[in-house]
């Protein structure tokens, strides 16, 4: 047996010629090298072939001295200290498991914290937010176009930035983007507070799956956020048809313009299917607009019926865009009108919050519901959803002359309203 060593033994060590080896007991030594350093390390045979290695345990430290961090991952140890490691590294002995691959395993997943620790707090929430949006803007390519993509940064840097930015993403608590939501539902803007709940939740996905946090703090929001209110786009009323058509026709605001709502309301369509309008999708022979899919709502290509009234339309602007691509093309910005040039017509109109371009669907639906129409090919003619993808293709091949009957209808009856009759839509006894 060795014998007892003291502190001041291990403390007044010097080096010399050669490494040597100062025994404090059960295995566990002291080696000083030529260099003076010192450290503790440990006999042992390695459970799985018996073979002799040395496990080391840490630099030594003097008991006069306070312990401090580690060196190459090895920690300062006193005497007493280092002989509690060597009991630890026996009972890994006992339990079949080799203290250095242990050590070494943890010193492994050490680093791995360590270094995704780093990158949490070196990387704040604005970084990561915006990493996520050019993920998916340009390797999923998610966004619907790039402006869309555009407004969704826009309101991440108007709503979450300005207070969650520059804060670790690591430091981005559940509590903390209530809040933060809040004060956006509190506005009234709750659509967009839904929009932001629903952005937040990807963004810390897109983290989770980076080792960047632990876990998806956005997803403890799911039932915090309340659900909007679903306000319809104001319409006219069947009785106010007539006169609002006799006041866009005497707007002197512009022919173009003038021109794109009242195409809107004869042939039913949505802001986008009218401003982006081009001349090559019409065939006025077969008295046909076809819209590809590429530019509907609900991606399927949509066929409208041209009736005389529209065609008549088309006459009247095609000597103001007719050498152009689009129908409604703005030559002093080089584009289609933009999607409030129509509005502003509505406002000078003194319609602000009593009508939108899209509730003029919400009119021609409910007089031709009204005139007794059967309600599958009203729904066709809007271009709504189809559940059923076979029988929505076919329905919008086979309905196509009875929406013609239909359309037709619907223009006589704006001709009708617009010259002062009192045009009554009256059920019919046989659907069209």
């Amino acid at each position: 047996m060795p014998p007892i060593i003291s502190d001041v033994t291990l403390r007044n060590a010097k080096p010399q010629d050669k490494a040597y080896r100062l025994q404090v007991g059960g295995n566990c030594f002291l080696e000083v090298l030529t260099d003076g350093v010192k450290w503790w390390r440990m006999r042992y045979r390695r459970p799985q072939t018996g073979q002799q290695a040395i496990l080391d345990l840490g630099f030594y430290r003097s008991e006069l001295v306070e312990k401090q961090g580690t060196i190459n991952g090895l920690a300062n140890l006193s005497l007493n200290e280092a002989k509690s490691a060597a009991i630890e590294a026996k009972k890994l002995l006992k339990q079949g498991i080799d203290p250095q691959i242990y050590q070494e395993e943890q010193k492994a997943k050490a680093d791995a914290l360590h270094q995704a620790t780093l990158r949490a707090q070196a990387y704040s929430f604005e970084t990561i937010a915006r990493e996520w949006h050019q993920h998916r803007r340009d390797s999923l390519q998610r966004w619907k176009s790039a402006k869309n993509a555009e407004k969704i940064l826009h309101m991440l840097e108007v709503n979450l930035f300005p207070e969650l930015g520059t804060l670790p993403i690591s430091e981005v608590t559940a509590p903390l983007l209530l809040e933060v939501i809040q004060k956006v539902v509190n506005r009234g803007a709750v659509e967009t507070a839904k929009k932001l709940n629903r952005w937040t939740t990807d963004i810390f996905r897109y983290a989770v799956l980076r080792k960047l946090v632990a876990h998806n703090e956005a997803d403890n929001l799911k039932g915090e956020i309340p659900a909007p209110i679903r306000k319809n786009n104001p319409y006219l009323k069947s009785d106010e048809i007539g006169a609002f058509i006799r006041e866009v026709e005497a707007d002197t605001g512009g022919e173009i313009i003038k021109l794109a709502i009242l195409l809107t309301l004869h042939c039913l369509t949505r802001t986008q299917e009218t401003r982006f309008a081009q001349w090559s999708e019409f065939d006025l022979e077969a008295k046909i607009w076809h819209i590809p899919a590429e530019r509907m709502k609900m991606k399927r290509a949509h066929t409208i019926p041209l009736t005389p009234q529209v065609l008549t339309l088309l006459e009247r602007l095609k000597p103001f865009t007719g050498h152009q691509p689009y129908l409604f093309w703005n030559a002093s910005i080089g584009k289609p009108f933009s999607e409030n040039a129509m509005l502003q017509v509505l406002y000078r109109l003194g319609l602000k919050g009593k009508l939108t371009i899209h509730g003029l669907r919400a009119t021609g639906s409910t007089v031709l519901n009204e005139a007794g129409f059967r309600a599958d090919i009203i729904e066709t003619a809007l271009a709504h959803k189809e559940e059923n993808a076979i029988r929505g293709a076919y329905n919008h091949a086979q309905y196509l002359e009875e929406r013609r009957k239909m359309m037709c209808w619907w223009s006589d009856y704006l001709n009708g309203v617009e010259q002062g009759a009192q045009v009554i839509p009256i059920k019919t006894t046989k659907k069209v």
